[in-house]
């Protein structure tokens, strides 16, 4: 069984960080992943997609010269090539197509079982992020056989969908981009089904909002801030990516609706609710606000002011028309995508530095009581901020950096 004094679960970007780092330690390690390096970026993202995130806030020690400084937004082409490039720099130690089936401690040493050998150390990094398994409704499974279904994660374009109307599940960036996409690919009829909204502005104090999310998260070693310039709003690459919100969905014809909640005989059960979701929203935006301005105040951080800020047009709840419930045949509704997000899975550590959720125990967001350590979860100081923004890649430096740093030689 070889022993390695580090075992990094995961390859994407995370786990390929910190082998940066844990080389600059000197500390030999072995990076696992269930699929190939970067599965995820190859796989799991749709033909059209863009980062979230401006080219700025991606930040990949050791290769920052080669990343733009400014506020376009990397295509999925542009950011695989990028994240190859970085592996490459990097040149991890790991093993792919290799399942972890089981972590126990022996003493002082954990053993790692796998589909293709054993192995042992006296660290682990999780670092496989905050969710690495699709997550489908129950609701899917009454769904009729004849109804197309996928996951946003299979999604690649619209040439997938099958003659008809789709229902889209999920009010996240996937399910806004991909609702937006195939009601201008196709002109059929398209359905936005929300259940909540957390948004942050998309620009706010003249700069991007997740970099906002970020410092409500804790993250505090970050690149300086990139404000807007005039230019940057008639940008087109800037625009198209801004101009994927449900105000753009409501314009071009998608419906926006509540909940999915049941199928019942031929029908689509809905809550018809949509128009206090938006409502709620609303409130949040101006909470998010208030925390933002609170964090300049206490951290006297130095931003470009109001000038550039993008005011948004607001959703017209007028035309949004409560919708109940839906006849899967008489609105030939034949494709449903569960843009529902991913769950997070540890079953496979057998240590008890879980909650009854089954999500770890940390100490400043990163340590277990354990010698195991996670990163890439955002680390939620103010639960009154959550939204489907995420931490992006603007936070994997520093976030890889504390795992690697809780390790005690």
């Amino acid at each position: 069984m070889r022993h390695y004094k580090v075992i990094v679960i995961g390859g994407g970007p995370s786990g390929i960080t910190c082998g940066y780092y844990l080389k600059q330690r000197g500390l030999d390690y072995l990076i696992i992943e269930k699929e190939e390096m970067l599965h995820t970026w190859k796989n799991e993202r749709w033909d059209s997609f863009y980062l979230v995130t401006p080219n700025w806030m991606t930040h990949l020690p050791g290769l920052e010269n080669e990343i733009p400084y400014n506020n376009e937004y990397m295509s999925k082409s542009e950011i695989l090539g990028i994240l190859e490039r970085y592996q490459k720099l990097v040149n991890p130690v790991y093993v792919e197509n290799t399942v972890i089936q089981e972590i126990v401690l022996e003493g002082s040493v954990y053993k790692v079982y796998t589909n293709k050998g054993d192995y042992c150390c006296d660290h682990i990094i999780v670092a496989s992020g905050m969710y690495s398994e699709p997550f489908i409704p129950k609701v899917s499974e009454k769904i009729p056989a004849e109804v197309n279904q996928m996951h946003s994660s299979d999604y690649k374009n619209p040439c997938q969908m099958t003659p008809g109307n789709v229902v889209v599940v999920g009010s996240g960036w996937s399910g806004v981009q991909i609702a937006l996409e195939l009601k201008k690919a196709l002109q059929n009829e398209v359905y936005l089904s929300i259940g909540s909204l957390s948004p942050l502005p998309v620009v706010y104090k003249n700069v991007h909002g997740v970099y906002w999310l970020n410092r409500l998260s804790g993250y505090a070693n970050v690149n300086p801030i990139l404000n807007y310039k005039k230019e940057d709003f008639t940008n087109p690459n800037i625009l198209h990516k801004m101009g994927q919100n449900m105000v753009e969905c409501q314009k071009n014809g998608v419906h926006l609706v509540g909940r999915l909640l049941d199928r019942e005989g031929n029908k689509l059960i809905f809550n018809d609710n949509i128009r206090s979701v938006f409502k709620e929203a609303d409130k949040y935006i101006d909470t998010a606000k208030q925390k933002i301005d609170s964090l300049i105040e206490k951290e006297h951080i130095t931003t470009g002011g109001n000038e550039f800020d993008l005011r948004l047009d607001r959703v017209d709840l007028d035309a949004i028309m409560p919708l109940a419930e839906l006849d899967i045949h008489a609105h030939h509704i034949t494709n449903i995508i569960w843009s529902t997000g991913f769950r997070r899975n540890y079953s496979y550590i057998k240590r008890p530095i879980f909650d009854e959720n089954g999500l770890p125990l940390l100490i400043d967001g990163v340590a277990t009581t354990e010698n195991i350590t996670f990163c890439g979860l955002e680390l939620e100081v103010d639960r009154n901020i959550r939204s489907a923004f995420g931490v992006g890649l603007y936070a994997i430096n520093e976030s890889s950096k504390r795992a690697v740093d809780y390790i005690k030689l």
